[in-house]
């Protein structure tokens, strides 16, 4: 009997469409990765966003802020309806690096995704 892909293998999926869309900074690749009453949380303590909408907004600012961004992920691990990694995300003169945890329904669509991460920025020290 065939299966279908692992839960890792989907939770995968998603993670790299999801890093392509800060790499192309383009906020509308994030249409199918999301559903419509889906919620984000970008820090621990900050307030829900609500709505695909608004997440796609509040990552349309995200994105704006990193130009030629390079996106990496890591699996470390999924179960039936959510998958967790660590991500790194980097431009010229800053990196964010973080842990996400993104519930997933059926169809690999995001309901919830919560992020941890440290940001650090290059002086222009550093850059000579």
């Amino acid at each position: 009997m065939a299966r279908g892909p692992s839960r890792v293998d989907e939770f995968g999926r998603w993670l790299t469409e999801f890093g392509d869309a800060w790499e192309g900074g383009d906020p509308g690749d994030l249409g199918t990765l999301f559903a419509v009453g889906a919620t984000l949380q970008s820090e621990p303590f900050a307030g829900l966003i609500r709505g695909r909408r608004a997440i796609r907004e509040y990552l349309a600012a995200e994105f704006a802020q990193w130009p030629e961004a390079s996106f990496s992920a890591q699996v470390l691990g999924a179960g039936d309806t959510y998958g967790i990694a660590h991500w790194r995300v980097s431009s010229r003169d800053h990196a964010r690096d973080g842990v996400l945890v993104a519930a997933l329904d059926e169809r690999g669509r995001c309901t919830a995704l919560r992020q941890w991460w440290h940001e650090s920025v290059r002086t222009d020290e550093e850059a000579n």
